[in-house]
């Protein structure tokens, strides 16, 4: 996925029907906007598709999008509005490692293409055997905990054939980072989620970067954390060095968690977004940090960039950037809910109030916007909406 911008890649039932019904655009919106609120990106199909997290790379002059669900589903699409292809699954049947629970799906496929030209993806997997178990233990998982696998293609389109090995796991699963250096405040025994891979410009040279997120409940005062470990260019697996923590939540509930970290470079800047709050709520919203020292981050320093006040959807979060075609600009895509009612889903964001209940009441549809920079070389200025007319 994320954006190397050195240019490389960068209530009811009854209410919510009427909710849908009264969603009624106006001739006076703007192209990818309706009255009151941005449009998700067309499809080919004509329908919207469940598309959360989405992880983007440009390549060739074509983005290639993935996003959680059941096997690697990727959609692709000419120009950031679309129209996008329905998402498939583009991983190699039977190819998911043993130490994957294929039953609690994929989370956060995110795809690079490495200096040797295979393309990798990187996703997070529920660990098996771990039911009952609390967190506070590497030795034993915690229930539901997570870890970082790799799946590597040589087309953008795979098939992508999964790693044996984790590439991100506690140590006794032999991952290539076991996450022990620099330790900081990372929950033991809860897992990893929200690989996001990055390739930027350190002194001249082209290095390759993993940002990730450290599970945790902070309800029950455990910090959620970013951590970081540098991969070869050549490959995308090999670990070189150890992993060390950027930032670290507050704690007190979900609403203070931050993940699905995305970093790019502008410039000498570099900008990591995140996702802060509860996921299935609107109050979910993309927040963005900057440094000039790609591993010294300020936790106390992000700004909100998306948030349901400021765009009228319903808890816009997972922002991944991507190179665009055009001079001096980049795209921003990232996932709202909105409302679905047996099957059908819409481009009415979630009502606040309602909460939601992914293909029931709800869906997380993918947007896009166009995405410049301020004179200061690091504030990220959001523009046109780019979507459904």
């Amino acid at each position: 996925m994320h954006a190397l911008l050195t240019r490389t890649k960068l209530v009811s039932r009854a209410f919510l029907v009427l909710a849908v019904a009264g969603a009624i655009l106006t001739t006076a919106a703007l192209p990818g906007q309706a009255a009151g609120h941005p449009l998700p990106v067309k499809t080919v199909s004509g329908t919207n598709h469940d598309t959360p997290d989405p992880g983007v790379l440009l390549f060739n002059n074509k983005f290639y999008a993935f996003s959680t669900g059941a096997g690697l589903r990727e959609s692709t699409s000419a120009t950031a509005a679309g129209p996008w292809t329905t998402p498939v699954s583009r991983l190699v049947k039977g190819s998911l490692p043993h130490w994957a629970n294929p039953s609690k799906g994929i989370w956060d496929p995110d795809m690079i293409r490495t200096t040797s030209g295979t393309f990798v993806v990187y996703f997070a997997a529920a660990l098996r055997g771990t039911a009952g178990h609390p967190a506070g233990n590497d030795r034993k998982p915690a229930n539901g905990a997570r870890c970082i696998g790799s799946a590597h293609s040589k087309s953008p389109t795979g098939p992508f054939t999964a790693s044996s090995k984790p590439l991100v796991c506690f140590k006794q699963y032999s991952p290539a980072d076991n996450m022990d250096g620099d330790p900081g405040t990372r929950a033991r025994g809860d897992g990893v989620i929200g690989a996001s891979p990055v390739f930027v410009d350190i002194g001249g040279h082209q290095e390759l970067f993993l940002v990730y997120k450290t599970q945790a409940n902070p309800g029950a005062g455990q910090h959620a954390t970013i951590r970081m470990v540098r991969l070869a260019d050549a490959n995308g697996t090999t670990v070189l060095g150890e992993s060390h923590q950027l930032l670290v939540s507050a704690v007190g509930s979900f609403a203070d968690t931050i993940e699905a970290p995305a970093l790019i470079q502008h410039g000498k800047w570099f900008v990591l977004f995140v996702a802060h709050g509860n996921f299935a709520s609107c109050n979910y919203s993309t927040e963005w940090f900057s440094s000039q020292h790609i591993w010294s981050w300020n936790s106390g320093g992000g700004t909100t960039l998306l948030s349901s006040n400021g765009t009228h959807l319903c808890g816009p979060g997972t922002a991944d950037v991507a190179a665009s075609r055009v001079a001096g600009q980049d795209r921003i895509f990232f996932n709202g809910w909105v409302v679905e009612h047996r099957g059908v889903i819409s481009t009415t964001p979630l009502p606040a109030k309602v909460k939601p209940r992914e293909n029931v009441n709800a869906a997380r549809v993918m947007y896009a916007a166009v995405l410049k920079f301020g004179s200061d070389g690091f504030t990220p200025i959001l523009g046109a909406y780019q979507g459904q007319n």
